[in-house]
């Protein structure tokens, strides 16, 4: 993984779609919900969570 965006690609669905709606497109997390079908916002956030560390993963295990 050269850069963040080649490690986001590797993500897969939904966490990529999230990610790119929220530090891209600068959507709420009750905007990302709607997209998403999440239940509420605070689920997205959890969901971003566990996507972010999932992100952190792939870029640390490919750069070693």
């Amino acid at each position: 993984v050269r850069n963040m965006s080649d490690g986001i690609s590797l993500l897969g669905e939904p966490c990529k779609t999230l990610l790119i709606q929220y530090y891209y497109f600068k959507q709420t997390m009750k905007e990302i919900a709607a997209l998403l079908n999440y239940t509420n916002a605070e689920n997205a956030k959890n969901q971003k969570y566990k996507c972010l560390q999932r992100l952190k993963k792939i870029v640390t295990k490919t750069n070693e």
